[in-house]
């Protein structure tokens, strides 16, 4: 058995060399030196550049100001909706998901659930836990104060 772990439910698992449309009569599942070396060249392309799959992390208050840019940069490349939500405030009367029952109510409940989601998933625990909040931007706005000041 091969001592490389390939996790099938990553983008990379596509450089193993099986995806399922293999016709040739080989059944083995050793990996041949050649998808050792395409899976180590995109696993070294990964590593240099960072996965743009996810969003800078905030690891101490004092570089809070260079991560908030990076990270409006970020959702805005990657979740705009979101990033809309975080700078115009998400304010639906306070209904729950599944009262909503109009297309566009949901997407904006879902950005805004999606933009809360990567704000927690993207600064440290110690930092972002005792923040109580209404929506995202009351969200942002408050980890803003706790990290510069009034």
């Amino acid at each position: 058995m091969s001592d490389l772990f390939m996790n099938p439910f990553s983008d990379m698992y596509a450089f193993a060399g099986n995806s399922g449309d293999d016709t040739s009569t080989s059944n083995t599942n050793e990996n041949t030196p050649n998808t050792k070396k395409k899976l180590s060249d995109a696993l070294e392309v990964e590593s240099a550049f960072r996965t743009y799959n996810k969003p800078p992390k905030l690891m101490a208050i004092e570089e809070y100001g260079r991560w908030a840019k990076k990270f409006e940069d970020w959702l805005r490349a990657f979740a705009f909706p979101s990033w809309k939500s975080l700078k115009n405030g998400y304010n639906n009367g306070g209904k729950r998901g599944e009262s909503l029952t109009a297309s566009k109510e949901i997407d904006a409940f879902v950005a805004e659930q999606k933009c809360i989601a990567l704000l927690f998933q993207s600064v440290r625990e110690d930092i972002i836990s005792l923040i109580e909040y209404n929506n995202s931007k009351d969200l942002w706005k408050k980890l803003e104060t706790k990290c510069l000041g009034v």
